[in-house]
């Protein structure tokens, strides 16, 4: 596919990804908040990627894959992506800033906030289909009709090295980390962050969080083999997908110590809690680490790091959980 590099990552990427998304934004803030502290009976981190220019993790990664684009192929390229929201909304926004043209195509079901944000930043969207699945076989459709550069929210060399400077700052911010706790959707997020942990860490682990109703990775580790779901649905929409990725699979097997499920009920309480004693807005797969905790899927460490993955939740489903 024209601009995707499925080429092994490597650490030399993470730090030059750093170098160029310092420029950009500074790191994600590091908070301990003592309301939840006391909810849960101990400490815990929360790494507030949510608090992103765009409102989630997935800046890093865009940007630092349009960046590599237009060294490679110039400033005269326009992309094209798929997305269930916060990577559209990095795309868009990184895309403005860089001046190039951008078209994201989404699920129908996507919260309007994403799809409102996307368009106010200035990129084409297109709504096809009711799973990310969906939307990138459309996408990619186009990018081949259009010649656009297809920039993938997972599956690529340099967006995957874009999310894994969130374990450089981490160990910077707080040395000690001896556990991360990561959402699960498509798998670049928590690539990203393993492979450079199991490099420069590894005695800390990693566990990652999925939802009950849409678990491929889970659903695969216990199989031996990527799976497709044949069915897929939960509140935290940016982790609605029934296949895993082939290039992310062997990183994931390799470097994440544990995968978890959550219930929805959990997800609702964790957005609930976050924004009561957290002090944060998050969306519904943003909580499920904190949902980890809560249903005792997972259990907090002396340093453990929730990664608090976005905050593009939309009113309504905000209003929901609260009430909840």
């Amino acid at each position: 596919m024209l601009g995707q590099n499925l080429e092994p990552v490597q650490i030399a990427d993470l730090v030059a990804a750093e170098r160029r998304l310092r420029g950009v934004f500074p790191p994600s803030p590091l908070l301990s908040m003592a309301p939840l502290n006391q909810k849960l009976g101990r400490p815990v981190f929360l790494k507030a990627e949510s608090l992103l220019p765009s409102g989630a993790y997935k800046f890093r990664g865009a940007t630092n894959k349009i960046t590599t684009l237009m060294e490679t192929y110039g400033p005269e390229i326009g992309i094209i992506t798929a997305s269930s929201g916060n990577h559209g909304m990095a795309c868009a926004l990184a895309a403005s800033r860089l001046g190039i043209s951008a078209a994201v195509v989404v699920p129908v079901p996507t919260p309007q906030i994403k799809k409102d944000s996307i368009r106010a930043l200035g990129a084409q969207l297109v709504e096809v289909g009711e799973t990310y699945d969906e939307s990138f076989l459309a996408a990619c459709e186009m990018a081949e009709k259009e010649r656009r550069f297809y920039v993938h929210p997972v599956s690529d060399r340099y967006t995957v090295a874009g999310q894994g400077t969130i374990t450089l700052e981490l160990l910077d911010q707080l040395p000690d980390v001896d556990q991360v706790i990561v959402p699960i959707g498509g798998g670049g997020l928590i690539t990203g962050i393993s492979f450079a942990m199991k490099h420069l860490r590894p005695s800390a682990r990693v566990i990652g969080v999925m939802p009950e109703g849409s678990a491929v990775y889970y659903a695969s580790r216990r199989a031996g083999k990527l799976l497709t779901l044949e069915t897929c649905a939960s509140m935290a929409d940016a982790c609605v997908r029934k296949t895993g990725e082939e290039y992310l699979y062997p990183y994931i097997e390799q470097y994440v110590d544990d995968i978890v499920t959550v219930t929805e009920d959990s997800i609702r309480q964790a957005v609930k809690l976050a924004c009561l004693y957290g002090k944060l807005t998050l969306e519904g797969a943003a909580a499920m680490p904190l949902a980890a905790l809560l249903e005792g899927r997972a259990a907090a460490t002396d340093h453990t790091v929730l990664l608090c993955s976005g905050g593009n939740i939309d009113q309504s489903v905000l209003e929901s959980c609260l009430r909840s």
